[in-house]
């Protein structure tokens, strides 16, 4: 299927690789279908590309290499939302914000669920008052917090 991305312009993308969000990211309650472009290489970060909107381009990011000891349990409510059966099945994703080359964060807060047989996709908000909606990727960042 063609998407068109005013980031990447028109691009191809199999039917396989888009997201269904279950329930939409929060603030953008009208869109529920994302595109998964894959990764580069080994980079921890991937894009989501809208399917209806070409303005509307996420950044995500695999959490772990970044903090190694992110860890939650997802609940049961979410597991049956989105067919999950096996954590060989679950993979989580965290929206990067860029707002400079020196203030690149991670929503720790809220991370994205996917299961990757059904591209079901939701993204939860996370009691534990630890994890930060700007988790800075940049170490001297942290250490000065």
């Amino acid at each position: 299927m063609k998407v068109q991305s005013a980031r990447f312009g028109e691009i191809e993308v199999a039917e396989n690789s888009v997201l269904q969000f279950v329930s939409a990211i929060l603030g953008f309650q009208e869109e529920t279908q994302y595109a998964l472009i894959p990764q580069v290489g080994e980079s921890p970060f991937q894009y989501i590309q809208s399917v209806k909107d070409p303005n509307l381009t996420f950044v995500l990011a695999d959490p772990f290499p970044f903090c190694a000891d992110y860890e939650f349990n997802i609940e049961e409510r979410w597991l049956q939302k989105l067919d999950l059966h096996s954590q060989e099945d679950v993979d989580i994703r965290v929206i990067t914000t860029v707002r400079s080359a020196s203030d690149i964060s991670i929503n720790l807060k809220a991370p994205i669920v996917i299961n990757k047989k059904n591209k079901a996709a939701i993204q939860i908000v996370l009691d534990n008052i630890e994890y930060s909606t700007r988790y800075s990727l940049l170490t001297e960042q942290r250490e000065a917090e």
